[in-house]
């Protein structure tokens, strides 16, 4: 019974930050641009260890960027609001390339709150395989709790 309640809740709240995000990465596209300037651009490596000793690390894209709106001046950090960390080193590298520090990009920007911005608008068709899975395991800890699994 417990495993279910388990289940259920980390479907729920991998339900709500996933879709936060694909509902903002959907809103990002409408939205208006302004030209911006990238001040830090770097790779950002996490190293974690398993219960069994292994090793793992993951490698996301760290930038920082700046823009103004109606002379306002704003810095952003998000790169896409769909983002995600890979194992992949060299793909990492390769998305740094289009941001070079002191590279000029175009910022989206939430024209009710300018300090929401994304450079990439839109959303990572990927994110729909893990929103998919997270559906999955709120229907297994539903179905469970109502004792559906014998």
């Amino acid at each position: 019974m417990i495993a279910y309640i388990v289940i259920l809740v980390i479907g729920i709240i991998a339900l709500l930050i996933m879709g936060r995000s694909v509902l903002l990465g959907r809103k990002s596209s409408a939205w208006p641009t302004a030209g911006g300037t990238i001040l830090q651009s770097g790779i950002e490596t996490v190293q974690s260890t398993d219960d069994d000793g292994s090793t793992s690390t993951t490698y996301g894209v760290k930038l920082q960027y700046q823009f103004s709106v109606a002379g306002q001046q704003y810095q952003g950090t998000r790169r896409t609001f769909t983002e995600m960390r890979t194992s992949s080193f060299r793909r990492t590298q390769k998305i740094l390339e289009g941001f070079p520090q002191g590279g000029s990009v175009t910022v989206y920007y939430d024209p009710e709150d300018p300090s929401s911005c994304v450079l990439e608008p839109g959303v990572n068709a990927a994110i729909y395989i893990f929103l998919a899975f997270a559906a999955i395991l709120v229907l297994v800890g539903a179905a469970g709790l109502l004792g559906l699994f014998g």
